[in-house]
């Protein structure tokens, strides 16, 4: 069975496009939509989803990933091949942890003739096809020469006296707020003056009470039981955090 999913900050109407692309290069094909509502231009929650989702796919899946600020200037188009699984997107740093994460990866520029080219849609121009390609059972060195990808990690967090300096990396539906944190202290922590209790799951917590917890991702997040961690702290993606313990 040929796999191919497809992520994206493009929202309802555009993946239509790439998946029309696939399905008239290659019609044995299941697409799995992973996402398509990421934050506009949001590399690293992209390059998060993708890690996250990436791993839960049998070896052979070809991943197409497009959160492309740069498309239509010198960024390349990569094909990255790890843990037999196949990256397709922008070498601006998107598919490498997801690559890092199921294997020893390597990066394949995508510089092969490919008809029509617009300045302002790679997704569907560029890299549509050469997924349907690899699903075909092209190889990624087929497509161009090997390449240095652009790196792209999600940091650590700081550890000092005054508590952990830490960074958002991705707010889910819910207005839970992933964090770079990978694991916790054991006692409680406080943000902006508010205590996180430190709980398994959610509903450990009281109704509209802040909490953090290791997410199934394996990621620490701040959560509000019933509530929207989000807008209760006035935090978003990319935003850095003081946790204070307690």
């Amino acid at each position: 069975m040929k796999i191919i999913t497809l992520l994206s900050d493009f929202g309802s109407f555009y993946p239509a496009q790439m998946k029309g692309v696939i399905l008239s290069r290659i019609r044995d094909v299941t697409l799995v939509d992973v996402s398509h509502d990421l934050p506009p231009q949001d590399i690293t929650a992209g390059a998060f989803v993708l890690m996250s989702s990436a791993r839960y796919f049998p070896p052979g899946t070809v991943h197409l990933a497009v959160v492309d600020p740069g498309v239509g200037t010198e960024r390349l188009g990569i094909a990255v091949e790890s843990g037999g699984h196949l990256l397709v997107g922008p070498d601006n740093g998107l598919l490498i942890p997801a690559a890092r994460s199921l294997g020893s990866p390597r990066a394949f520029e995508i510089s092969c003739h490919l008809d029509r080219v617009s300045s302002t849609f790679h997704g569907r121009d560029v890299f549509a096809p050469a997924a349907a390609m690899l699903a075909a059972g092209c190889l990624p060195s087929d497509l161009g020469p090997e390449v240095s990808p652009v790196d792209l990690d999600f940091g650590d967090p700081m550890y000092s006296e005054r508590g952990i300096e830490a960074r958002i990396i991705y707010v889910d539906r819910f207005g839970n707020l992933i964090t770079n944190m990978r694991s916790l202290p054991e006692g409680d922590l406080c943000l902006n003056g508010r205590r996180l209790r430190r709980q398994r799951t959610y509903a450990e917590a009281g109704g509209i009470e802040p909490l953090i917890t290791i997410g199934s991702h394996g990621f620490a997040e701040i959560a509000v039981n019933l509530g929207n961690a989000s807008l209760a702290f006035g935090l978003k993606s990319g935003d850095r955090i003081s946790l204070g313990e307690i």
